[in-house]
């Protein structure tokens, strides 16, 4: 006995609209903000107004400017912001206001040619925060710190540390302003 299979004729694509599939929010091509031109532009205003947020401490200045990117955006267009694209709204304004406000702690730093005093100031918060500890690992990564490659490493750690920190929770404002903003009657982005 033999089986043949016979190829079936080609069928027109049907779009995703004509058979009633919602959008899959899942997709790597939908989760692309760049179709929407004031999402960066919403980003960038609130990462640079943010960065005067920055001054308030324990994570709130970072709060508040995810929820003024969702605020700004929300001003730009009308309709509700769906808490996805407001958390990566949020987290983008977050990583601009992290990054301007180190550029400009880094300008200050060298334009005042204060270097040395910054290096002081981060080695004597470091030896406060272990000086209990008198285990002999706790005083060779002293040791290692005091070298320009250790405090190098250190510092850049603690720089990705807080950009990711400043990136949450400027989403977690962005999700928070998405929903303190949304207008009930019509349907999410």
């Amino acid at each position: 006995m033999r089986v043949e299979f016979v190829p079936l004729p080609p069928v027109a694509a049907a779009s995703r609209s004509d058979l009633g599939i919602a959008p899959d929010h899942l997709n790597p091509a939908s989760l692309r903000s760049s179709a929407d031109p004031a999402f960066f532009r919403t980003a960038l205003q609130a990462g640079l107004l943010g960065v005067m947020a920055n001054i308030i401490p324990f994570g709130l200045g970072m709060v508040l400017t995810g929820i003024l990117a969702a605020l700004l955006y929300h001003r730009a267009n009308a309709g509700t912001l769906r808490s996805g694209k407001a958390a990566r709204l949020g987290a983008m304004a977050g990583a601009i206001a992290f990054a301007a406000t180190s550029l400009l702690t880094v300008l200050a730093i060298v334009l005042l040619n204060s270097q040395q005093q910054f290096h002081d100031l981060m080695m004597k918060a470091v030896e406060q925060g272990v000086a209990n500890r008198s285990d002999p690992e706790v005083q060779a990564f002293l040791q290692w710190l005091h070298t320009p490659q250790g405090f190098g490493i250190v510092l850049a750690f603690g720089m990705a540390g807080a950009l990711l920190l400043s990136m949450l929770f400027s989403a977690v404002g962005g999700v928070i302003g998405s929903t303190l903003f949304r207008n009930r009657s019509q349907p999410p982005l």
